[in-house]
């Protein structure tokens, strides 16, 4: 790649590093992305401060992976870059290069298609390292929790109980969805005590197009208090999401 960018990156597929953008994009439209010899991390809250989405993705899971400073960040307007790329076939892989004024995404496939953007100046926002003493963890299949959400759909609020280590359930709209270790619709549970804790069903779904990219999801949550959900994406991709408790 030229030697004149600061940091350049192939990566596999390009669907899956576009749906993690967009993933992100769900959160916040103006996003720093920072680069470092580890790899790349992204941290962001969206404008009312109900969530926070963290990525981080190591430079062993790029095909390429250079970067000339210890530490180098680029800003960008994930608002008008999602606008501008194509839906990546399968079998496309991402191209990333930048400077300290431009940076260059191209999606290389059949029909190559390059764009480049300015960097744009975003407040840096000291996000502190959250620290939670989560009570109940679960793992569920992602498609399970997604065939909930959207059976729940339509109901502002689902509330998530985890009262024994073989359920977790889901409530909203007057439904429930009762997941199980014996049905195959729950995987693990830790358990230090009965929880239940109930959030905005518009700020979930904003986790669900990572569903999609990993078989399952960690689920952290205590009585009244924030949800973590952790994406675990080949590669030892991570997406952590923290949503706050309905008010």
């Amino acid at each position: 790649m030229p030697g004149e960018y600061v940091v350049s990156f192939e990566y596999p597929s390009a669907k899956t590093f576009v749906s993690l953008l967009r993933a992100v994009g769900e959160v916040a439209d103006e996003i720093l992305a920072r680069f470092s010899p580890d790899g790349m991390r992204v941290r962001a809250l969206d404008p009312a401060r109900l969530s926070l989405i963290e990525l981080e993705v190591p430079s062993s899971a790029f095909t390429a992976y250079e970067v000339r400073q210890r530490d180098f960040s680029v800003g960008m307007n994930l608002a008008s870059l999602l606008k501008m790329l194509p839906k990546p076939k399968k079998s496309d892989v991402v191209r990333f290069s930048a400077d300290e004024t431009f940076y260059r995404v191209s999606i290389e496939g059949v029909m190559p298609k390059s764009f480049r953007f300015r960097s744009i100046e975003v407040p840096v926002e000291e996000i502190p390292e959250l620290s939670f003493d989560f009570k109940a963890r679960a793992v569920l299949p992602s498609r399970a929790f997604k065939e909930a959400l959207a059976t729940l759909g339509g109901s502002g609020a689902v509330e998530i109980e985890v009262s024994s280590a073989d359920y977790v359930v889901l409530r909203g709209g007057g439904s429930a969805v009762k997941l199980s270790r014996a049905a195959g619709s729950v995987l693990d549970v830790e358990l230090e005590e009965s929880v239940r804790s109930a959030y905005e069903e518009s700020y979930l779904s904003k986790a669900v197009p990572l569903l999609d990219l990993t078989d399952s999801l960690e689920l952290s949550l205590s009585t009244s208090s924030p949800l973590s959900m952790v994406f675990r994406i080949p590669g030892d991709v991570l997406v952590r999401y923290i949503l706050a408790p309905q008010a």
